[in-house]
């Protein structure tokens, strides 16, 4: 009888990323509280040292997924505020644009969901999530922002106090479909053209 063949080893970014992607999942189903390494280890078909081997604890998991999931979509978002001259309302429109193709219409949400329902109880992953996503998100906004004071585009500069009313939509969206999605659509599209109404004067310089 001929050996079987051996199975041809995994590079170790793959199998990483493997993991991760088992590990959202877990995530989703169980709860990050309740999630634990064996689960996550079976769904990604490695033994629980392998886990262990990349990722010391679920908080290390969590931090990996924003890192690979949601930095590159702030690293985009980066590149395009400080890459164009467009107008404000024209480039939030395609920030929007990208949050919601990259994230919010994708398994990349169930991070924003995990964050809002659990995440409180773990300060240093949230801590870090704050570090790694909003903090940066709300600096790209006070820059837009700013920039568009600066050209009279804003209806109001009361708006620079409070960026994060810019992200509204999004939080809304991700808390909608959390509680109520069986029952109605969240139309996320109509609710970030609302907030850029309310944000910017319009093209002609009217405010009202």
């Amino acid at each position: 009888m001929k050996p079987e063949p051996k199975r041809k080893a995994m590079p170790p970014e793959e199998r990483k990323r493997l993991i991760l992607d088992a590990a959202l999942i877990v995530f989703v189903e169980k709860g990050f509280a309740s999630a634990r390494i064996e689960d996550i280890a079976r769904r990604a078909g490695v033994g629980k040292g392998t886990v262990y081997l990349h990722f010391p604890d679920k908080e290390s998991l969590f931090r990996a997924l924003v890192s690979a999931d949601l930095g590159p979509v702030i690293e985009g978002a980066r590149q395009l505020v400080f890459g164009s001259d467009m107008p404000s309302r024209a480039l939030l429109d395609a920030l929007y644009a990208k949050l919601e193709q990259d994230v919010l219409n994708t398994t990349k949400s169930d991070l924003l969901r995990l964050m809002i329902t659990e995440l409180s109880a773990f300060p240093s992953v949230t801590k870090q999530y704050y570090h790694d996503l909003v903090g940066p998100g709300l600096d790209l906004i006070r820059t837009i922002l700013e920039r568009a004071e600066s050209r009279g585009e804003l209806r109001s500069r009361a708006v620079l106090a409070v960026p994060q009313i810019v992200i509204a939509p999004a939080v809304m969206t991700v808390l909608w479909n959390i509680l109520f999605s069986r029952f109605a659509t969240f139309e996320t599209r109509a609710a970030f053209d609302f907030y850029l109404d309310a944000l910017f004067v319009s093209p002609e310089g009217e405010t009202a």
